[in-house]
């Protein structure tokens, strides 16, 4: 049995899968030499067009040379971008870009001066003999900095291809182009054979394979001769290399279809070429790694195919990278409408433009300008009729109708487990769909939105391991913190003699008692404050009232009770409950006023009780004492009622001055006595209630309200008594022959102590008796 090594000598070719074979269209443009365009008014250069972490090295106004580099990073990905031509920087800012979203990128606009001065880093072509010295690192090094990308579409950086991590066995040049309308890789293998020859012995060098295949479809007859030629002038070995044709089917030049139908090999899903040992270069990509290690040229133009219906120039043209889309259309003569589709890349894997001012880029190999005719018009959508069709001519062997269900419904790790990841994106099941759905659409949808989920879990994951690796630092410096403290405490105490350490336990003990203080302060004042006021009150008005009560028993026990009549004690009784209310309220406002606080001892201060007091205690004195000068203004005034008088009817009372005069003295002495009594008995009452008041605070119940009640019960009999007998002497010191109309009573001058309401009062009961009296009086002298 032969090897697959021997089969591949042989041409030996596997069946195709999948593949369609529409119209090639290729006549339009390789029928004509490849071109060059005048110098556009501006070149708009992307910040990056590939590989990562690249940042300008250019300012506005700077003066650029062609093939200057315009770039510069460190990432082993990073491939540099170079000036297309020479002038100045006008702009950096963005621009839209060559994509089909057509959002804005940062770009390098570049104001060509028409000279296109070459830079002197360029240097004429060398013979391959003259590399030989080279290792492969400086090739590769030389390759990565004259920016080369795949130029088969894919625009992968070449000197990342060329480094693979096994051996390679088998390097498969790809000069297939199977799609329609695109001929740059036509044209360039007719017009640059020896030099794209060279750029493959240069890879041969770096990978050493044991076979080498340059694969052309059978549809590029021309090419495949001059490629023939070019082969046997070269300095590739003889054996070991050949050229293979292929029969035109699209998409054979796929890099998994070509490596099927060359060996029959199929890539796993996930895996790469190079793990089977095989590795496919574009054919336009070699002749630039010539250019860049022989001349040391950077990547700054290539190949570009201009086609369609819509242009009057189709061709192919060497094209710097960056010139507008806009200045190719004014060049070529584009005849088309301004809503006529501008597609970068073929008519089955291109993508439309809607804005011309877009640059072309390295992966840019063909812009296709249809009309009408050459493309239908979009279709409606129609329901999938489950024809199966789709499956037939998928070339990854895939299931295009379930991805599609799934990717509509956003079904995407549905539509993963059905290797979406695998799908090329050809475009031939939206060419054979009978319901006009495009598939391809709906494909890239998916794997952008799996894009993005996967990047998300991917920035999730990194922000986790940040936050646990913070956390555990964090952690770390608190424990060493918390070391060295102890070692610094532990370092102090062994040094520590006995002074210092009775020292440290004082202030310890020190620390602790203002604590506990504080604590306590805390619990003190946590109380409420109406809690602690209404209880200060309840004492204060019980305190209050137990002094009135005490004082009115003493008057009790100093007068004597006589007989009055039922009228008139009703009247005392009534006249002594309402100053008797009087007073209550008064002592109740008294009451509600908070005391003072000394704030240095959190005492209460004895200035407020002790002048509510004073002042309630002196009252009742002075009522006592004025009780005593009538009771005594009685006794006289019925001494001298039993002296003969002249005329009853006609006379008037005469009262003993000199008597009321000493009474009056005497009772003003009395009440100054009975005041200071009070005042002494008040301060006393306020120690006692400061005490009470106290004990108060610290309970939840007052066990004075009942005695409060008593008192005042008591104080409002108390008062009664006292207002009746004060009238009754009253009354007797009034002459019973006087007549009431021009009467007054003989106790005027004791009555002048008492204040202007209480006298007019009292005043106004004793006319009222005397004149009963009188009338009583007339009625007993008539009976006689």
């Amino acid at each position: 049995m032969l090897t697959l090594l021997e089969q591949i000598d042989k041409g030996t070719l596997w069946r195709a899968i999948g593949g369609i074979h529409p119209p090639e269209q290729k006549v339009l443009s390789n029928t004509t030499n490849i071109a060059s365009l005048p110098i556009a008014d501006e070149y708009v250069i992307p910040i990056p067009q590939v590989g990562d972490n690249a940042t300008l090295s250019v300012s506005v106004g700077d003066y650029v040379t062609k093939g200057e580099v315009l770039t510069n990073g460190s990432h082993f990905g990073y491939l540099p971008v170079h000036a297309p031509t020479s002038g100045h920087i006008s702009h950096i800012e963005q621009r839209p870009s060559n994509h089909a979203s057509g959002l804005p990128v940062l770009s390098c606009v570049i104001k060509p001066d028409g000279l296109d001065t070459l830079s002197d880093k360029v240097h004429p072509k060398l013979a391959l003999t003259d590399i030989e010295h080279l290792s492969n690192q400086e090739i590769l090094s030389k390759i990565q900095q004259a920016g080369i990308a795949g130029l088969g579409g894919a625009a992968f950086p070449s000197h990342i291809k060329l480094n693979p991590a096994s051996d390679i066995e088998l390097l498969i040049i790809n000069a297939i182009e199977c799609e329609p309308y695109i001929t740059s890789d036509d044209m360039i293998m007719r017009e640059q054979s020896d030099a794209i020859m060279q750029g493959i012995a240069i890879v041969h060098r770096l990978l050493k394979p044991k076979r080498l295949i340059i694969a052309i479809e059978d549809n590029k007859p021309q090419a495949i001769s001059i490629m023939q030629q070019a082969l046997s002038r070269s300095v590739l070995p003889e054996d070991g290399v050949r050229i293979t044709t292929l029969p035109t089917l699209y998409p054979s030049g796929g890099e998994k279809q070509l490596i099927q139908i060359l060996t029959g090999q199929e890539v796993p899903s996930g895996a790469i070429p190079a793990q089977l040992g095989i590795l496919v270069q574009n054919v336009a990509t070699c002749y630039a790694i010539q250019d860049a290690v022989l001349r040391n040229y950077p990547l700054i133009e290539r190949v570009v195919t201009i086609t369609g219906n819509n242009v009057a120039k189709p061709g192919n043209y060497w094209l710097p990278i960056g010139t507008p889309i806009s200045h190719l259309l004014s060049q070529t003569d584009f005849k088309g409408l301004d809503t006529d589709k501008v597609i970068i890349g073929g008519p089955m894997m291109g993508y439309a433009l809607y804005n011309d001012s877009a640059p072309t880029l390295k992966g840019t190999n063909c812009i296709l300008l249809p009309n009408a005719n050459e493309m239908a018009p979009e279709q409606k959508e129609l329901p999938c009729i489950r024809c199966g069709e789709c499956a037939v001519v998928c070339p990854a062997q895939l299931l295009p109708q379930q991805l599609f269900w799934h990717s509509k419904a956003q079904e995407y790790d549905k539509a993963v487990s059905y290797n979406l990841n695998d799908c090329i994106e050809c475009g031939c099941c939206s060419y054979v769909c009978p319901s006009n759905i495009p598939l391809v659409e709906y494909y890239r949808v998916a794997k952008s939105a799996v894009k993005n989920e996967i990047e998300e879990k991917k920035q999730a994951e990194l922000a986790k391991q940040r936050f646990e690796l913070r956390t555990q630092r964090l952690e770390d410096e608190k424990l060493a913190r918390e070391a060295k403290q102890k070692e610094a405490a532990d370092r102090r105490k062994a040094n520590m003699s006995g002074t210092d350490k009775d020292a440290v336990a004082q202030a310890m003990a020190r620390i602790k008692a203002k604590k506990e203080a504080e604590a306590n302060s805390e619990v003190t004042t946590s109380a409420p404050a109406d809690k602690r006021d209404a209880v200060a009150a309840a004492v204060a008005r019980a305190k209050a009232k137990k002094a009135a009560q005490t004082s009115t028993e003493k008057l009790e026990s100093s007068t004597t009770e006589e007989p009055v009549d039922d009228k008139k004690a009703k009247v005392a009784a009534a006249v002594a409950r309402a100053k008797a209310k009087k007073a209550a309220l008064k002592s109740a406002d008294a009451s509600t006023i908070e005391p003072k606080t000394d704030i240095a001892t959190s005492e209460p201060a004895i200035d407020a009780p002790v002048i509510d007091v004073d002042d309630k205690k002196a009252k009742i004195a002075a009522a006592v004492a004025r009780a005593k000068a009538k009771k005594a203004a009685l006794k006289a005034a019925d001494a001298s009622a039993t002296e003969p008088q002249s005329d009853s009817e006609t006379s008037e009372v005469i009262p003993d001055t000199s008597v009321a005069q000493i009474d009056d003295k005497k009772a003003k002495i009395a009440a100054a006595v009975a005041r200071a009594k009070a005042k002494k008995a008040a301060l006393k009452a306020a120690d006692t209630s400061i005490k009470h008041q106290n004990d108060a605070e610290a309970s939840e119940s007052v066990p004075d309200t009942p005695v409060v009640e008593v008192d005042d019960k008591k104080a409002k009999i108390a008062a009664a008594v006292a207002k009746a007998k004060a009238k009754k002497a009253a009354l007797n010191a009034i002459d019973p022959q006087n007549d009431s109309a021009t009467s007054e009573p003989a106790t005027d001058a004791p009555i002048a102590d008492v204040d202007d309401k209480k006298a007019k009062i009292a005043a106004a009961v004793a006319k009222a008796k005397a004149n009963k009296l009188a009338k009583q009086a007339k009625l007993d002298n008539g009976k006689d």
